[in-house]
């Protein structure tokens, strides 16, 4: 949002946020120098337009290769501090150049840092090898690195690293200071100059600061060589070891500490700091995203996960429920989802080598590092052919298991598109029709569902059946308005309560049955007729060794919403938590709410509404876009000339339809500010293009109305976030389009709500 919105609160001024954060061990993993454990956190940072500068004992070819893979495009610190690389013109005044970016030289070059580590060598009779003293393929196996990473890693331009051959020696390193020079040591020792990483830091800081003004610096690290890093930021993060344990070397005031390690430490880190509040200028676009990080943090599934599950005396506990693993002679892991990946990472954290096999099929781009489980890669939410190879496999799984067997399921949000296996009779071709035509007619996620299992092999109770005698524990991170067990993911293993009779009249009810495919028609008539088998229901003994457990769901992202908002001052409630019908009628819905607690403020006070659920659209236009981004649009032109009234609406998995977008964020300005661009808001609203409308609008405007975070990693349907404060039209001219407001208004459109239940 511009910082010219009406929007204007006497807050505290924040300073601009900026993260320093090593690589090995702290942001890429140890063993497969992955970052996807930390795709939230790093979504998030790009939302918040944190810098994130990379600080390794890497070469700058090294890090060159791992900011592309990011798409960073800030200033790196290679080499322990060795040197700053500056992308050119990212500053506004710099003088050194090379190779396409400012350059700033702490350290003594490669070559005399050579002729001092050889000389020390030979005159100790020392027992060590350096890396220019290895070959490519040795690099390789003492790092773990690929033969092609080795070779970047040994382009040194300032320290040299290297290893005893057995215990490390004392005078060899005590010989490195009396030389002037310096040793440091991560996950390999490291000889260099007198620089280190906390002088790169503080150098680097010193330039944010003569650009930007006062900064918060925010640094993570694993190893002593991290040390002065940590030391050189307001707030320093130490990452936990693989192994449980952590440098205890590291010892300063003010250190945070992670539970989980690596990646995974550094997204739990970064996430808290950001729902902290302690990132950004706050304005109202900064505390909506501050608002929506502390409800992202709150279901992260790795730590739902554990927070349900517990590991004691060889005994798995869920909700109340014990499973002595003695009684098991295998435990296989499956499942489907958006946020299933994470699931699965904590399940492994959890039980390890007890793991005898596994597989989960997640939405393409949302995979993490698993060790024992398998991922398949899928499409969402039209299904495909991986979708389909993965759920026969997962069905092989199932029905390979008998009453030793321990089958741990995991869904989340997306199951439904990705767990696919096609009833006998119906190609995925005729799944993919069906499903592309109810989502375009505006059907439900229960209705489109209901439709599905009458269509599969595996939902519908389909897999707990397939399963049987095994005892199967499924556990579920909740994307449906009522945690309703026979909608998530269409209910593979629990009971339906759905027949063909009602998947049916939904094909009649969206006018479908002159474009569903043939098959389908004859398979679900066939299933009326009782001559295709009925979905699993209540009382069939295969569900009598299944147990279904949420672990996290809508109601505690927005709990945490709310938290969070009262922590920047706002008054805040949670109006629903089952918002749902057509995403303009919800709009129309939440912006005459708004007005009406916003006519009620006191002088001064200032109020956050919360909701969430799951809206629909009926596509009638040829435009693109998503349920956020269309309520968005929708609740813009209602409060057109409104000022001190902002919303956030975005998708907790960070996709909105088919777009890169996760929603919108709109003010009482944003109708207005498109016409003096010459767009028309109503126009693409009516063309069901508001994706298309936010992109011009912030290509134009140079602002940022379109919310962009990347796979978030949980998924637990949409919030939608109001922050009001006393208000009143920007201009009487600026009114929402008289023609847009008859013709919405006389829609007779289906639109619900509930008030929140308990949470």
């Amino acid at each position: 949002m511009s910082s010219a919105s009406p929007f204007k609160t006497p807050m505290r001024i924040m300073r601009k946020t900026l993260i320093f954060s090593d690589l090995d061990g702290t942001l890429l993993d140890a063993v497969r120098y992955s970052f996807n454990d930390a795709l939230p956190a790093l979504s998030l940072i790009q939302a918040h337009g944190v810098p994130l500068v990379l600080c390794s004992s890497k070469t700058r070819a090294e890090i060159e290769a791992c900011r592309q893979r990011m798409h960073n495009f800030h200033p790196f610190i290679t080499e322990n501090g060795g040197g700053i690389f500056i992308p050119q013109g990212y500053f506004s005044a710099l003088v050194d150049s090379v190779a396409g970016y400012q350059r700033i030289t702490l350290g003594t070059p490669y070559a005399e840092i050579r002729r001092h580590f050889v000389a020390l060598r030979e005159r100790l009779g020392a027992s060590v090898r350096g890396f220019a003293d290895m070959t490519v393929e040795e690099v390789a196996e003492l790092t773990g690195l690929s033969c092609d990473d080795a070779i970047l890693s040994k382009q040194r331009d300032f320290d040299e690293p290297f290893v005893f051959d057995g215990v490390p020696d004392a005078r060899f390193l005590q010989a490195i200071e009396d030389a002037g020079l310096h040793w440091t040591q991560g996950r390999v020792f490291h000889i260099m100059g007198k620089h280190d990483k906390g002088l790169a830091v503080k150098t680097l800081k010193t330039l944010y600061e003569r650009e930007y003004g006062e900064i918060y610096s925010i640094g993570l690290g694993d190893s002593l060589n991290d040390l002065p890093l940590l030391q050189a930021v307001d707030r320093p993060v130490l990452i936990r070891h693989e192994d449980g344990s952590f440098d205890s070397r590291i010892a300063i005031a003010g250190l945070m500490k992670t539970q989980s390690p690596g990646p995974q430490g550094w997204n739990e880190a970064v996430l808290k700091l950001l729902s902290a509040g302690d990132a950004g200028e706050e304005t109202p676009a900064s505390i909506l995203t501050h608002i929506f990080s502390a409800a992202l943090a709150a279901v992260d599934p790795y730590q739902a996960v554990l927070n349900a599950a517990k590991l004691e005396n060889d005994c798995l506990t869920v909700a109340g429920a014990a499973y002595p693993l003695e009684d098991f002679s295998r435990i296989v892991v499956v499942g489907a989802g958006k946020a299933t990946a994470r699931m699965a990472l904590a399940i492994e954290a959890l039980l390890g080598e007890r793991i005898s096999a596994g597989l989960i099929i997640v939405k393409e781009g949302h995979a993490a590092s698993l060790d024992r489980v398998g991922q398949i890669a899928a499409s969402h939410p039209v299904p495909n052919e991986a979708g389909v190879e993965g759920a026969q496999r997962i069905l092989e799984m199932a029905r390979a298991a008998d009453e030793r067997t321990l089958v741990i399921c995991l869904l989340s949000g997306g199951a439904s598109a990705l767990l696919v296996a096609p009833a006998a009779g119906v190609t995925l071709q005729d799944k993919q029709e069906v499903t592309t035509l109810l989502l375009k007619a505006g059907a439900t996620i229960g209705e489109l569902n209901a439709v599905r299992k009458h269509l599969s092999a595996v939902k519908g109770g389909r897999l707990a059946q397939a399963a049987y005698p095994a005892q199967m524990l499924t556990m579920i991170l909740s994307d449906v308005i009522g945690d309703r067990l026979d909608v998530i993911a269409s209910g593979p293993t629990a009971p339906d309560e759905s027949s063909f009779d009602y998947a049916w009249s939904m094909i009649e009810k969206y006018g479908l049955t002159e474009k569903t495919p043939l098959r389908v028609m004859n398979y679900l008539q066939r299933g009326i007729a009782a001559l295709a088998p009925e979905t699993v229901k209540d009382g069939d003994p295969c569900l009598h060794g299944t147990r279904n457990v949420i672990i996290a769901g809508v109601g505690r992202a927005l709990a945490a919403a709310q938290e969070k908002a009262r922590q920047l001052g706002f008054a805040a409630e949670i109006v629903t938590a089952e918002l749902q019908g057509e995403a303009r009628n919800a709009a129309r819905f939440l912006a005459l709410t708004a007005r009406m607690t916003q006519a009620g403020l006191k002088a001064g006070e200032r109020r956050c509404l919360l909701f969430g659920g799951e809206t629909t659209v009926t596509v009638r236009g040829s435009g693109k876009g998503g349920r956020n981004q269309e309520l968005a649009l929708a609740f813009a032109l209602e409060i057109a000339g409104q000022s001190g009234v902002t919303l956030l609406s975005a998708g907790t998995d960070g996709g909105d339809g088919p777009t890169d977008a996760a929603g919108a964020l709109v003010d009482g300005n944003t109708a207005g500010r498109a016409h003096r661009f010459g767009m028309g808001p109503a126009a693409y609203l009516d063309d069901n293009n508001s994706y298309g409308f936010f992109q011009q609008l912030d290509n134009l405007s140079g602002e940022h109305s379109h919310f962009m975070t990347g796979p978030t990693g949980t998924n637990v349907m949409d919030i939608q976030i109001i922050l009001l404060k006393n208000g009143y039209p920007l201009d009487a001219r600026c009114t929402c389009d008289p023609k847009y407001r008859a013709r919405f208004q006389s829609r007779e459109e289906p639109f619900s709500w509930a008030p929140r239940r308990a949470i």
